[in-house]
């Protein structure tokens, strides 16, 4: 089970995700607005490492570190998540609630269920 990331992880990942493999400085340079110790983001890039979201590569005394774990792979463990936590593992709940709180539209179920067919049948 993928573990959860603090919003501020997530944040990191979605650097990785967007530019790929980086030095520790070199993501310190994306946070222009915010003065983020380069100590702190280490720590921070280091832990992400020990949940296994990113893996690292030495060049000399420094690391680079890259994601290991893609944006998808992540988002559908944190849905996964949520159904579980939230809707006692049935997706059938996350749909009825769907229908009857965002008002989703029959031809919306339709169009999902059709998608859902490609994608099984594409797997076959």
């Amino acid at each position: 089970m993928m573990q959860k990331l603090t919003q501020k992880e997530e944040e990191i990942m979605n650097y990785f995700w967007e530019k790929g493999p980086m030095f520790v400085k070199e993501l310190k340079e994306l946070y222009t607005d915010q003065k983020l110790h380069y100590n702190t983001l280490s720590t921070m890039v280091r832990a992400l490492e020990e949940k296994g979201f990113v893996g690292h590569e030495q060049f000399g005394n420094t690391h680079r570190y890259f994601a290991i774990v893609s944006k998808e792979e992540y988002s559908k463990g944190t849905l996964g998540n949520v159904v579980k936590k939230y809707f006692n593992n049935s997706y059938k709940s996350v749909v009825s609630l769907l229908v009857e709180e965002e008002n989703l539209s029959l031809d919306d179920l339709k169009k999902l269920i059709e998608e859902i067919e490609k994608q099984q049948n594409n797997l076959q």
